[in-house]
């Protein structure tokens, strides 16, 4: 079983040979009443920004360049207009994975990528897309073709939204509103952890009915955009 908890002040020595530090949905917020745990890998789920300003932008890559975390590792969501190339914002958007990459961030956008020996070597996928609302960034209407990209022997899949019936439960009226075609992915490939965010509200984490897959909605803003929700940690 996968160690995990969100809890600073009662969290266990390393269980395993990987510590993840997870969070999702800051939206420019570098600034928390809480610790963000040390640990081996940092992941950012998406929405780095709730404008997609370059100040956020450059506020959420000092205060990650800050962590401690031997490897960052982050992707983009539906406010993160300027790293969407559909919106036209190229230049701005190479500025900006430059300054990533001078401070030691990994980002990722629908890609693989394999952690050290050291780590595990676990295979991890990541991506910034999310079904369609309002027209936001990295959304799309029909995501089949999209997700059948995704490798089938994984460990870890990182994608800013849920799939669809985990984590994925608005308060306004207690619809999930998860992606029903990456539920149907993740059912396939089962991999050990699902990372995402996106849904504000149901922030935590479970396991699929078969306990295959770890489920992990790691938002760290609540509805109102308070950055309220402490981050996500498990051992691999």
């Amino acid at each position: 079983m996968i160690y995990v908890t969100d809890s600073s002040d009662n969290l266990k020595h390393k269980q395993a040979s990987c510590r993840f530090v997870c969070v999702s949905d800051t939206h420019g917020k570098t600034n928390f009443s809480f610790p963000i745990p040390d640990g081996d890998v940092f992941v950012h789920a998406g929405d780095l920004t709730r404008y997609s300003m370059p100040d956020e932008f450059d506020k959420t890559i000092k205060w990650i360049q800050s962590l401690p975390h031997k490897i960052k590792i982050i992707t983009a969501g539906n406010h993160d207009h300027i790293l969407d190339e559909n919106f036209g914002y190229i230049s701005h958007k190479q500025e900006i994975l430059a300054k990533m990459d001078l401070a030691g961030i990994l980002y990722l956008e629908h890609e693989s990528f394999q952690l050290p020996s050291e780590f595990g070597g676990y295979k991890m996928f990541v991506s910034p897309y999310a079904p369609y609302h309002i027209g936001g960034a990295f959304m799309l209407h029909d995501l089949q073709e999209i997700w059948e990209k995704i490798p089938q022997d994984i460990d870890i899949l990182v994608t800013h939204t849920p799939p669809y019936g985990y984590n994925d439960r608005i308060a306004r009226d207690g619809r999930h509103v998860g992606c029903p075609r990456l539920l149907e992915k993740v059912e396939t490939i089962r991999p050990r952890v699902h990372l995402f965010g996106h849904i504000h509200e149901d922030h935590g984490w479970q396991w699929t009915k078969d306990e295959s897959t770890l489920m992990i909605n790691a938002c760290t803003c609540d509805r109102r955009y308070r950055p309220s929700q402490h981050p996500v940690v498990f051992d691999l």
